[in-house]
């Protein structure tokens, strides 16, 4: 879409049902907007792609997604609700995904007003943990998990519930997701590596073979960031690849011992290493719940 103002669809009608409201995202291949399902009268995310002059494994990718996501069934994750294709004001060539509408912001503008408390960090990670294990049950790997693809929702009213979130997010973007039971190459030759460099595993950076371990690494690196507000390796492509493949990440001792062990657990540099995204979310669990408890007592005295 580098050739079309996304501005100029707000009001075009696709499928005959989903009216285009304002722009929400733009990434390199794709435009999502707020629409209108004219049908069933409600607010919806519609993710389009132009196909004009696409080459034919572009449109293999955008049909791959569909699939995934369609696959994917978890309250932690983005729901599909439809797909399809249609024509644009100027008959050019277009298919979308239709995907359910999260009001809020993304967790990348909620680190960006700085650090979060650790029992936040704890609560969020969890919750992504335990989306990115039902992906990988069902043969997927994200391959692009940064803050910018995790949807904080709302917040959530503080109960004696020690599963109750204190702030509820949702997993986005299986753009580039990739199948665990086809091939595992991180591109081919001539492509380039996917996923975000300031984000990637050392074997995402290398362009090996990934498994389910390399989102476990990227998600060390979401939580670290959302902890210190800072990005662990920041810089352009090149560098911030080049920084995870010479040093670990440098993961500080103040937030405790618990925290500095599962973090530098998370980013280990060889996936076999990794903790599972269920020991993850088992020991998240175990740093949250200490400090929502005593968030209770203090209300009940």
């Amino acid at each position: 879409m580098e050739t079309i103002d996304p501005n100029a669809l707000v009001g075009w009608v696709l499928g005959h049902r989903y009216d285009l409201g304002t722009p929400l995202g733009h990434g390199g291949m794709s435009t999502v907007f707020r629409a209108t399902d004219v049908r069933l009268t409600r607010s919806v995310a519609l993710k389009l792609f132009s196909l004009d002059g696409v080459a034919p494994r572009e449109i293999r990718r955008y049909a791959d997604e569909a699939r995934l996501l369609g696959a994917l069934s978890h309250p932690g994750l983005v729901a599909l609700l439809d797909v399809g294709a249609d024509l644009g004001p100027a008959a050019e060539p277009f298919a979308f995904l239709v995907m359910e509408l999260v009001d809020g912001t993304t967790l990348r503008e909620l680190v960006s007003r700085g650090p979060l408390p650790p029992s936040t960090v704890a609560d969020i990670g969890r919750q992504l943990a335990e989306a990115l294990g039902h992906a990988h049950a069902a043969g997927v790997v994200h391959r692009d998990l940064k803050p910018a693809n995790v949807l904080v929702a709302r917040e959530a009213v503080l109960s004696g519930d020690a599963e109750a979130p204190t702030i509820s997010t949702k997993l986005a973007d299986f753009g580039i997701a990739q199948p665990l039971h086809g091939p595992t190459t991180n591109g081919t030759a001539g492509e380039p590596t996917f996923g975000t460099a300031n984000y990637l595993s050392p074997e995402q950076a290398l362009g090996r073979p990934l498994g389910p371990r390399s989102d476990v690494y990227s998600l060390g690196l979401v939580l670290l960031e959302c902890l210190t507000g800072e990005r662990t390796f920041p810089g352009e492509a090149l560098s911030s690849s080049l920084a995870r493949l010479l040093d670990a990440p440098v993961v500080p001792d103040r937030f405790g011992p618990q925290w500095a062990a599962l973090l530098r657990a998370m980013t280990a540099s060889e996936p076999d290493q990794r903790p599972t995204t269920a020991e993850v979310a088992d020991r998240l669990r175990g740093l949250r719940q200490p400090a929502l408890w005593d968030r209770v007592a203090a209300r009940l005295t």
